[in-house]
């Protein structure tokens, strides 16, 4: 029973950290995407910004990975934390610079660009960590509610951000992404506090590292890149869209809508993930063959949208394509490898969806420049032909076909 407990308060603290982490990203979106244009930059300016710190965060994320193999998984954790508060603050005083319109436009670009960079070299290891700590302690036929686990705390991350940004943002525009450095200083604390040491997280790394194109993890590698490279091009224009297309005018009222939004879609995930997905037992080969499907159609109907509650309707059945698609793709990389090699798939499960996060952005920006319903209505055909991908791919044998997800 104390072993139990244990193991359940590792989760709870495991789950906090993730929910920072998701935390933050959603603010981004909800807070600088208003700001951006008011302190002189353009769309596609912020579509790179957004990027550039995904090009770090590729190389962070697998080299982090690597490193909790032997380092462990709560140092590397405990360090992601306290780094991701450092460096979320010091992007934040970026921006407030361009409030203050102490620089140029094109001088305040280059330092948020450099101060992007800093901040995705050094929060690459949170997830990693987490999701190979949660491979460590749970058997393979509870993988799968493991990182529906996850997915679940960012969920809540994505939902607690839009909360946030709407709640506070009346004391000052920046001080939700200040107190969300904040709270990562705490969820660091609780870490070091807290969680646990795994009896097998330290092993030897062989000399033979593993690569993104094993054929047993690609299908799974594959499907997180072009996910998020569709996702980040159409969540990066959301607020625009918004202004723009739906006629939201104000930008407390543009942050408004925008959180609603994605508040919408964070609230059908963790439903989903925490209620739905863990009362019915469904093969992570059928998550997979659908959630692609509904996430595509979706995005097609979403060039369709005149009113406000139309979105948000969308957004919600986005939320559901992603509660399927997080225990999917991890749980069957995980159980695809070896015990010596859940770091490296972790770091590779982390890499694959920010790589495809370096080019969403600012291909949506591109796209929404031609025409605002462009990001929805090619995405949509790219997720949908993932979709056809995912009914013919032929999976590792070694994968249990059941997954308690």
């Amino acid at each position: 029973m104390a072993n139990q407990s244990k193991i359940a308060l590792d989760k709870v603290i495991l789950i906090i950290g993730m929910v920072i982490y998701g935390t933050g990203f959603s603010l981004l979106y909800v807070i600088f995407a208003p700001l951006s244009r008011t302190i002189g930059l353009s769309t596609t300016d912020f579509g790179i910004l957004i990027a550039v710190s995904n090009v770090a965060l590729v190389f962070s994320s697998y080299y982090w990975g690597k490193k909790s193999q032997t380092m462990g998984r709560k140092p590397v954790f405990i360090i992601g934390l306290f780094s991701y508060a450092l460096a979320y603050s010091l992007f934040a005083f970026g921006i407030q610079i361009g409030i203050w319109q102490l620089l140029a436009p094109m001088q305040l670009f280059i330092m948020l660009f450099i101060i992007r960079l800093i901040y995705g070299s050094m929060i690459g290891g949170i997830q990693p960590a987490a999701v190979a700590y949660m491979s460590d302690n749970t058997k393979p036929s509870e993988r799968g509610k493991g990182m529906a686990l996850i997915g679940m705390s960012a969920g809540i991350g994505t939902m607690i951000g839009p909360v946030m940004g709407g709640g506070l943002a009346f004391i000052h525009p920046l001080f939700p992404m200040y107190f969300g450095a904040l709270i990562a200083v705490f969820g660091g604390f609780l870490a070091m506090k807290y969680l646990k040491e795994s009896t097998i997280e330290k092993v030897k790394i062989e000399k033979s590292s593993l690569k993104f194109y094993d054929k047993r993890i690609f299908p799974f590698l594959f499907g997180w890149c072009i996910a998020f490279l569709v996702f980040t091009g159409t969540q990066v224009i959301a607020a625009f869209f918004i202004e723009d297309r739906l006629g939201v005018i104000g930008q407390n009222e543009i942050i408004k809508a925008t959180s609603i939004a994605l508040l919408s879609m964070a609230l059908t995930t963790t439903l989903m993930q925490a209620v739905v997905l863990q009362i019915f037992n469904i093969s992570f080969q059928t998550l997979l063959r659908i959630c692609f499907v509904i996430f595509g159609t979706i995005l097609l109907s979403i060039t369709l949208v005149q009113e406000l509650w139309h979105l948000y309707l969308a957004f919600s059945g986005i939320g559901i394509a992603f509660s399927m698609m997080t225990p999917g793709l991890n749980a069957g990389a995980t159980l695809s490898v070896e015990t010596h090699e859940q770091g490296e798939v972790a770091g590779l499960l982390a890499a694959a969806p920010v790589l495809g996060m370096i080019f969403g952005p600012p291909l949506g920006a591109f796209l929404y420049n031609l025409d605002t319903t462009y990001p929805f209505y090619y995405g949509g055909i790219v997720v949908l032909t993932l979709g056809v991908y995912f009914q013919f791919i032929k999976f590792p044998k070694d994968i249990h076909s059941k997954l308690d997800v």
